[in-house]
């Protein structure tokens, strides 16, 4: 230290000795903290890629459109496993013991962890498709004008499903499926995990699946079989199994958060089409059952925790307005169901009925939001709700007529939907049709032009919308309506 006096030499070796110091801290801080995080997280990152199991002899690429493929058995192993699936499988049956304590169920004690390849998850979800046919949900979106109408339902695109995918839980065998040969695990796939397992946990607790033993009512057969009854009981389920992942991870407080898990769960678990790649009303209602379900699900938990939640699945939601407001559900009003008569009769030879339907709250608000230019007000004009009924009627040679009947709970909200109404009507058909005068002396609003006609008429608390091939087929309708 040639050059430097001694207070300076003092100075530098005070400095040395801190740098060293500070780095010895900081190195030990790393060390501690990753040992934390390593025992707050108990799923394991491989050091490699898992080998899959072989695939089904003579099975065929997928693609979107791959009617023909044969379905799959899940798989599950046969021969010895490789050590990281032995611990990829210890590790889940870990995480489902953690989970337990959070949602408050009981542990389930043994469920098998299969780990077929990606290409095998995208055959078991054709299989499954292929049973509960999610498309059909599809004709009643179009009639509604949410998402183009198609001349043919298309598939689910399992391909692009499957590769979004970590893991599933299948009904069927109460079985676990891990995704082979995906690399290290990130924070991500472990939250799907817990995702996955939350749907153990429930099929467990409340035996959801049809080998429930003992014995037990469906929960859907609580309902009646419409679309916004699947679509709240499908919220129910979702929307528990994001509140208890958003409550493993600590971040139930912060709905940013609770959000992205939902957006995460939707796409691992519901379909998506090619042709609706682009369609926002249709990824709406594919997150309804994750984002709003995760708010009726917090909105019972702040009401009286797990026990508040674990209430719903004896006495369901059956509806989304129920979703929406869950003061409603407490209420529990049942469903309203405007009386719309057999119109076979009225309409001719070769007519029947095609569809009957309730739609509901939330599809509603998506109806009217699609077709004004205020969603706040579309919004407002769906609230008050209190039941509908929906129909649709075919000749065999492409003609339709649409006959929908909505209670209301109050004549001002009757009132309000009416005029909203009034606004979509003349949009809802390209080209727009023009107002009409009311033919043979009927009461009510007309309207038609060479996309159809319509008709529109508030009876107190209910509203009566119809939609027709023309003016004089729409006439012959209307004086058959209570």
């Amino acid at each position: 230290m040639r050059g430097f006096t001694p207070r300076q030499r003092l100075i530098l070796i005070l400095m040395a000795t801190a740098v060293v110091v500070v780095f010895g801290l900081l190195g030990y801080v790393v060390i501690a903290t990753t040992r934390q995080m390593a025992a707050l997280s108990p799923l394991p990152s491989p050091q490699g890629p898992v080998s899959p199991p072989a695939s089904p002899t003579g099975a065929a690429e997928l693609s979107p459109t791959a009617a023909t493929a044969s379905p799959t058995a899940i798989p599950t192993p046969t021969r010895a496993v490789p050590l990281s699936q032995i611990q990829s499988a210890r590790a889940v049956h870990e995480v489902a013991r953690i989970l337990a304590r959070v949602r408050d169920l009981p542990p389930v004690e043994q469920f098998p962890v299969s780990f077929p390849s990606e290409r095998e998850i995208a055959l078991y979800l054709l299989q499954r498709y292929g049973e509960i046919r999610p498309q059909e949900a599809l004709v009643l979106y179009g009639l509604l004008g949410l998402i183009p109408r198609q001349e043919s339902l298309p598939l689910p695109d399992v391909t692009a499903q499957a590769a979004r995918v970590f893991s599933l839980y299948a009904p069927a065998g109460r079985q676990v499926l891990l995704v082979a040969g995906r690399g290290p695990a990130t924070p991500d796939d472990e939250l799907a995990l817990v995702h996955t397992l939350a749907h153990a946990l429930q099929d467990n607790g409340f035996g959801l699946g049809a080998d429930a033993e003992p014995p037990r009512v469906p929960l859907a057969s609580a309902c009646r079989p419409t679309t916004d009854a699947a679509l709240a009981l499908r919220a129910l389920l979702e929307g528990d199994a994001v509140l208890t992942t958003a409550r493993y991870a600590g971040v139930d407080a912060d709905p940013q958060e609770v959000d992205r898990l939902a957006g995460l769960a939707a796409g691992a678990e519901e379909p998506t089409y090619a042709p609706l790649a682009n369609a926002t009303t249709f990824e709406a209602i594919r997150l309804f059952p994750y984002r709003e379900g995760a708010r009726f699900a917090a909105a019972l938990f702040a009401d009286g925790s797990w026990d508040a939640v674990n209430r719903a699945y004896a006495a369901p939601p059956c509806s989304t307005q129920e979703i929406l407001h869950p003061e409603r559900y407490r209420a529990r009003r049942p469903v309203l169901e405007p009386a719309v008569p057999d119109l076979a009769p009225v309409l001719g030879k070769g007519w029947s009925l095609a569809r009957r339907d309730t739609v509901g709250e939330f599809l509603v608000g998506l109806h009217l939001a699609a077709y004004l230019d205020d969603d706040g007000a579309a919004r407002r004009a769906a609230d008050g709700w209190a039941g509908d009924t929906f129909t649709l009627w075919t000749d065999g040679a492409g003609r339709e007529v649409i006959v929908w009947r909505l209670a209301w709970e109050s004549r001002e909200e009757a009132v309000e939907f009416e005029r909203a109404c009034g606004l979509l009507v003349p949009r809802f058909r390209n080209p727009p049709l023009v107002a009409a005068d009311p033919p043979l002396g009927l009461t009510g609003r007309f309207w038609s032009g060479p996309a159809g006609a319509a008709y529109l008429l508030r009876t107190g608390r209910v509203v009566t919308v119809v939609w027709g091939p023309d003016l004089e087929t729409v006439a012959a309708v209307v004086p058959a309506l209570p």
